[in-house]
This record gives structure tokens, C-alpha cells and sequence, in this order.
């Protein structure tokens, strides 16, 4: 089954005073893959600034410019229409002995090392334990939602996966980050998935307005998606932008400006199912 959606993401600044110049990156753009296809894409920032556009090494779109007129506001807007698909078949699973091949680990090295945000945690729970890698993935998405309540406000924006163990408490990155740290301490290689997620209940024409969301995908023989924060698959309702190591290197927006200080900021993300 297929979806088709229309997403809109939009990101507005306000200035205590005059910012003099403004230089940033967008992580916005729906990318294709054999799950989805982008049928449309347009990129619109405010006050005018030319747009380069460039694939980064995780293969996410990026789009960098700079603002260098005095400006005390600045509205970036990314506006997609997206056809998506329904869950793959299951990949064929791999043992646990090819997790130990040197050749193996050498290909997946950067998706089996801790970071600041991907920090090492005590799980309490052992995953090798589990029949096969593929069988491990499937036990954790199964209990995250045990280890960690949904709450916002509990941890920010740069919180590593330890600090929302400890509370057990958490949003999505949240989720994320602790499943990718048990899973490479596991020796199963697993990478960040940032986009978004449709809540609706499927009516076409309905929108709902939400933000973006992240989940894991896990290597046991292919790449396999898993949503832990809501505990099951990935479906025609995710929406893939950008991947990488951690929520680093998949920021929706990131830049530096010079001049007054930040007053507000506003984001907003709503998605329309079309067919």
C-alpha cells in the first residue's frame, strides 16, 4: 500500500535587534528510496538568499545559504509532496558470528561507536541472548516504551541517551538514542532516522500538525527500520528526510548569525494525506 502526503515545514525567527548576516544549513527535503519517492519539493527563505544544494556523506539533501542584509526576522519554509510505501518484507536475518567478522565491523565502524549523545548506557537487559540479531531488534522495540515514559520537557535538544534512561523519561531522540546505544553495544550496527510522522487517522484531505520525529533503522543483513517510540514498524505513515550517527548529523536547521539575540522562535509542521 501506498500513501501519498503533502508535508510543510515551516521555521521562523525573531530578533531582539538588527542581525547583520546569518549563515545556516536545512536538513528538510524528503529523500528517495526504494520506500518513497519525493514528487515535489520547494525551498523558500526569507529575507531573499541564494540556495546551494548538496547530498552530505549520510546522502541527505542539505540546503546551505546565507543571509547578509540586516534582517530581524527569518522564515524558512520547506514544502513536500511525498509518496510513500508500506513496510518491506522482513530482510533475510544474519547470525551473530557475522557481527564478529573484522571485515563486517570495519564496514559498519561508524555505526557501532558510542558518541556525547550516544552514550553508553547499562541496559539492565542482554540482547545477544535473543536467537539472532534480527530477533534482538524486534525484543527492544518491544519493550523501549517499559524503560522510558513519554514527556516532554524532561530532557532538551542535546540530552545523551543516558540522561533519559536515568529518568526514564524521554521524547523520540530520547527513544532513539538509547536504542541505537544498546544496539551497538550489542555489536549490531544501527543509525539515526529523522522525518516525519502523519497521527491522522488516514482520511484523505485530513492534515495534522505535529513536528518531526526520529526512529532507528538497525543492519541484520539489511537496513531494518523500527519505530521504538511508538513501539512498531515503520509504515506508509513515516516520512524519511535525513540519517546518520546522532541527532548531530541530522539537525533540521543549524547555523550561526551575527547581531541581536534570538527573541522567539517558531516551528511549525503540518502534513496532509492526499491519497
Amino acid at each position: 500500500m501506498s500513501w501519498r502526503m503533502q508535508v510543510t515545514h515551516s521555521t521562523s525567527f525573531q530578533y531582539e535587534s538588527e542581525v547583520l548576516a546569518s549563515f545556516n544549513e536545512a536538513r528538510m527535503t524528503p529523500i528517495n528510496f526504494s520506500g518513497q519517492y519525493l514528487i515535489q519539493h520547494r525551498f523558500k527563505v526569507s529575507p531573499d538568499s541564494t540556495i546551494f544544494e548538496y547530498e552530505d556523506y549520510f546522502e541527505t539533501q542539505v540546503k546551505s545559504f546565507d543571509v547578509q542584509s540586516p534582517h530581524t526576522s527569518l522564515l524558512i519554509v520547506a514544502d513536500s509532496v511525498v509518496e510513500t510505501h508500506g513496510p518491506a518484507p522482513e530482510p533475510a536475518h544474519i547470525t551473530w558470528d557475522v557481527l564478529l567478522d573484522p571485515i563486517f565491523i570495519d564496514e559498519f565502524d561508524e555505526y557501532l561507536h558510542h558518541s556525547s549523545l550516544v552514550d553508553y548506557i547499562e541496559p539492565g537487559l542482554n540482547l545477544r541472548s535473543q536467537e539472532t540479531p534480527l530477533a534482538a531488534v524486534h525484543f527492544l522495540n518491544g519493550i523501549m516504551r517499559e524503560k522510558i515514559t513519554y514527556a516532554a520537557g524532561v530532557t532538551h535538544v542535546y540530552s545523551p541517551a543516558s540522561e533519559a534512561w536515568s529518568k526514564g523519561a524521554g521524547v523520540c531522540q530520547d527513544f532513539t538514542h538509547a536504542s541505537l546505544s544498546i544496539l551497538r553495544e550489542a555489536g549490531i550496527p544501527a543509525r539515526y532516522i529523522s522525518g516525519y510522522l502523519y497521527t491522522g487517522d488516514g482520511n484523505i484531505g485530513e492534515t495534522v500538525v505535529g513536528e518531526s520525529h526520529s526512529w532507528v533503522e538497525a543492519w541484520v543483513g539489511e537496513w531494518l527500520p523500527f519505530d521504538p517510540t511508538n513501539g512498531r514498524p515503520v509504515a506508509e505513515d513515516h516520512i524519511v528526510v535525513a540519517k546518520g550517527r546522532d541527532y548531530h548529523d541530522v539537525s533540521p536547521l543549524k547555523g550561526i548569525f551575527s547581531g541581536g539575540a534570538s527573541r522567539k522562535t517558531d516551528v511549525i509542521v503540518s502534513l496532509t494525506r492526499l491519497s
